[in-house]
């Protein structure tokens, strides 16, 4: 008979092996990746060129630029974007002073150190007084400067325009009319029906389009001007391949500022004409703001807004005006969806990465995210992963992925694919980064686009962290 303290020994020893031995390494998937999902949040965040704004006004009567500490406080207070309304009363018969040019240099640098982005419109009256026919067309106290005068100020804002396009989201037409919004006017037909009727809005929009750099555009107040100015039909309608090309049509866009007052938002459009900017707005910047219905009421239902909204790819809107608008939205509770969602969102749903990658080899990453916002981003974009060894911060390897963050559309899932061959091996931590492409403000992580997701955001760098990756 065997000695039992020597079996029970040894079925000790056994089990001590057992439990100590590596457990069998899970099968590798089938597509050669390891995949992690990413955790969305619902949280309300600062991302650059959308969402609602905060508005400033400058009279050449006051020329007081809006103060660095004051762009800085809209930022904090969950704005990126400023309305600057440029009120050029004084200037209806002459040229601009270089003291009031000076102040919108002023607000312009204050949007840079501040964190922030203008929506522009140059006027040359704010005042209600000029809203009914009688008035508007009182030449001797008129709406606005005469067209040869509207050119030459056009001409004296164009350096400040290219010296910081990289603060302008975008320019709103203005200059025509009682707030700039080309209606209640003296030197242009208020009602226009004829082609010559247009001609002279067209000059305007020329000279604003050949003085702001390319890459912005100019919203126009109604489709009927876009169209009518420059001989468009619906059948002329923005497409895909026309889309960010530099011509007029592809830099003619929207700001809609009487969103939701009634059926047809005062007049802003018929049901062609809504039709056409629905599919203009895809590839084109729709904002504005609210304002009351001719008898003091608005549409601006949740569903009704959030519907159009949706069909409008609306990026901006302000804040201010019409409170009792907002003030329904915050009652019936849409207006944080509205906060979230005004522009683009970007939610990161699943990333991939090679199955234990080798130093020298390739390293596959893909990237799936959902923008659930209303817009895309409208303007030019980075992107770019960027692989980081968490030991070596100068070992670092930048991707640029085929894919532009403009056709990001809403609802369609994006699928972003890059390659890397790290040398070394060692922990990598994997971003995508979405940066502003102007120079001096692409390493600044206020001016970056943040992922919509947890223990994602970067505030030091800008960059989204997706996972990390070991490189053996």
């Amino acid at each position: 008979m065997k000695n039992p303290l020597y079996l029970s020994i040894l079925l000790i020893v056994f089990a001590f092996v057992s439990c100590h031995q590596d457990p069998p390494k899970p099968p590798v998937p089938a597509d050669g990746m390891r995949h992690d999902s990413l955790t969305v949040t619902d949280t309300i965040f600062n991302n650059p060129e959308r969402g609602f704004h905060r508005v400033y006004e400058c009279h050449s009567s006051q020329p007081t630029p809006m103060a660095v500490s004051s762009v800085t406080g809209a930022y904090n207070a969950g704005y990126t974007l400023v309305h600057f309304d440029f009120y050029m009363e004084d200037y209806r018969d002459k040229p601009i002073d270089e003291s009031y040019l000076e102040a919108v240099r002023q607000c312009m640098q204050a949007l840079r150190e501040g964190g922030c982005k203008g929506v522009i419109r140059f006027a040359y009256t704010g005042s209600d007084a000029y809203t009914d026919e009688a008035h508007a067309t009182n030449y001797d106290d008129p709406c606005e400067a005469p067209l040869d005068i509207i050119l030459q100020h056009i001409e004296q804002i164009k350096p400040i325009l290219q010296e910081y396009v990289d603060v302008i989201y975008t320019m709103e037409a203005g200059l025509i009319g009682v707030w700039g919004e080309w209606y209640y006017t003296t030197n242009f037909k208020q009602n226009p029906s004829k082609d010559e009727d247009y001609a002279p809005r067209r000059q305007v929009l020329d000279a604003l389009l050949e003085a702001l750099p390319q890459e912005r555009m100019v919203c126009v107040r109604t489709p009927q001007f876009k169209m009518k100015c420059y001989g468009w039909t619906i059948a002329d309608t923005l497409t895909r391949a026309e889309a960010y090309s530099g011509t007029a049509k592809a830099r003619l866009a929207a700001h809609d500022d009487a969103i939701m007052a009634d059926n047809s938002d005062m007049g802003t459009f018929t049901a062609s004409t809504r039709t056409y900017w629905e599919a203009e707005t895809k590839y084109t910047i729709y904002g504005g703001e609210s304002c009351p219905g001719r008898n003091g009421t608005t549409v601006a239902s949740c569903d009704r807004t959030t519907e159009q909204f949706l069909n409008m790819h609306i990026s901006y809107i302000n804040h201010s005006y019409y409170r009792p608008t907002i003030n329904k939205w915050q009652k019936y509770g849409c207006l944080d969806y509205f906060k979230r969602c005004i522009g683009y969102r970007f939610e990161g749903r699943e990333v991939a990465t090679t199955y234990e990658p080798k130093a020298g080899e390739e390293l596959k990453v893909k990237l799936s995210l959902v923008n659930v916002g209303f817009s895309s981003p409208k303007n030019p974009r980075d992107i770019e992963f960027l692989l980081i060894n968490t030991a070596d911060a100068n070992d670092v390897y930048r991707v640029v992925p085929n894919s532009d963050p403009r056709y990001w559309f809403t609802d369609e899932m994006q699928t972003i694919e890059a390659s890397f061959k790290p040398r070394n091996a060692g922990e990598y931590k994997l971003y995508l980064n979405l940066p502003d492409p102007k120079p001096n403000l692409h390493n600044d992580p206020r001016y970056s686009i943040r992922l919509a997701n947890e223990n994602c955001w970067d505030e030091t760098t800008g960059y989204n962290y997706l996972t990390t990756v070991t490189v053996e």
